[in-house]
């Protein structure tokens, strides 16, 4: 497999699409192109390796380390606080309905 990133070209719904995609050369010199991200197959129809796409002096080091991550490890901790939270009001609404049921069906009979 070859480890190197490739910014790619493709059809996406019919349109065309930019990707990074994994090139993967299969016995018999076929190649098998994969969107790591995703794990769906591609097609492209132009490829450049990624290295050569992007590279170090494309910016500075300051502005690199003032850019918010997309997966910041801070946002991952205070999403899984508002979701506990949220399933928390979600299951105490629910036990409270189910026990106004209950109590519903037992002066009914």
């Amino acid at each position: 497999m070859d480890e190197e990133l490739y910014l790619i070209v493709h059809k996406v719904r019919g349109s065309p699409a930019l990707d990074v995609a994994q090139r993967i050369l299969l016995s018999g010199g076929e190649e098998l192109w994969l969107i790591p991200t995703s794990g769906h197959r591609a097609y492209p129809l132009r490829w450049r390796a990624l290295a050569e796409s992007v590279s170090a002096d494309w910016f500075e080091a300051e502005e690199w380390a003032a850019l918010p991550d997309h997966y910041s490890p801070r946002q991952r901790k205070g999403s899984m606080a508002r979701l506990r939270t949220r399933l928390r009001e979600i299951w105490k609404l629910r036990a409270k309905r189910y026990r106004n049921a209950y109590i519903s069906a037992r002066i009914v009979r």
